[in-house]
């Protein structure tokens, strides 16, 4: 049994390149031979949006240029959403940022970690002096760390989090923690599943039904008229003509 949780955390919208993908890769396999539940953004975005992290990025933007800002803040809520309950569940952070990638909603999660008292541990490249003086406070100030590469921090994660370094007793607090986090990670997520599917199916419907409407529109526009041959287009309904009485 795993018996912590982290998360994953870093630039993904600005990440043009993978949608920060890579680095979350390379490091989680450490993470797991240590006995650490990774929760990774990238591969939780499609219970969301139902896109993996390019996809999406592209798809907001596209929105966002023809003004749908309703159906961005839409599936938008949704990510922000899955992402926060997973800097809640985790024990810890990792973050990872880099100088020549922004980022806004990284930041914003190492806060929510910084208020719930969940240390921060930090990969950048760097110097120092040119990280981010926010980014900085919240991890020096959450008991976290920072780290010049991903090889110093996952060797630290596993001294201070295996189970050979810890006592018994924690050892035994741990599991029921991570027993109810595993029960409502999987409710939350069948949530998301069941939520996609509704809206999938709801998107599917409205698609068919406005085939069938261009359908019949196509239809209505060929023919010109209704079936007593009188047009529709110019709205015509003649009445029909009565016979005089012939006296």
């Amino acid at each position: 049994m795993k018996l912590f949780h982290t998360y994953l955390a870093g630039p993904i919208e600005l990440d043009t390149d993978d949608g920060g993908q890579k680095w979350r890769d390379v490091i989680t396999p450490a993470l797991d031979e240590v006995g650490i539940y990774v929760q990774d953004p990238c591969k939780t975005e499609p219970l969301a949006t139902g896109m993996d992290v390019v996809t999406a990025q592209e798809q907001f933007n596209r929105w966002i240029k023809g003004g749908r800002y309703d159906l961005f803040a839409d599936k938008f809520k949704l990510i922000v959403e899955k992402d926060m309950r997973m800097v809640n569940r985790s024990d810890f952070i990792i973050v990872h940022l880099f100088p020549d990638i922004g980022t806004t909603g990284t930041i914003h999660e190492m806060a929510r970690a910084w208020r719930l008292k969940k240390p921060i541990y930090l990969i950048y490249y760097g110097p120092i002096s040119q990280l981010s003086k926010w980014a900085l406070y919240l991890t020096t100030d959450s008991g976290g760390r920072v780290f010049p590469n991903k090889k110093q921090l996952t060797d630290y994660i596993a001294e201070h989090y295996s189970t050979k370094a810890l006592h018994w007793h924690r050892i035994a607090i741990q599991a029921v923690k991570s027993i109810y986090k595993h029960i409502e990670n999987n409710i939350f997520e069948s949530r998301l599943q069941r939520r996609k599917l509704l809206n999938e199916t709801s998107e599917e419907t409205d698609r068919r039904l406005k085939a069938e409407h261009e359908a019949d529109q196509e239809v209505i526009s060929k023919r010109g008229d209704w079936p007593n041959g009188q047009d529709i287009a110019k709205g015509d309904k003649e009445e029909p003509k009565k016979e005089e009485d012939k006296c």
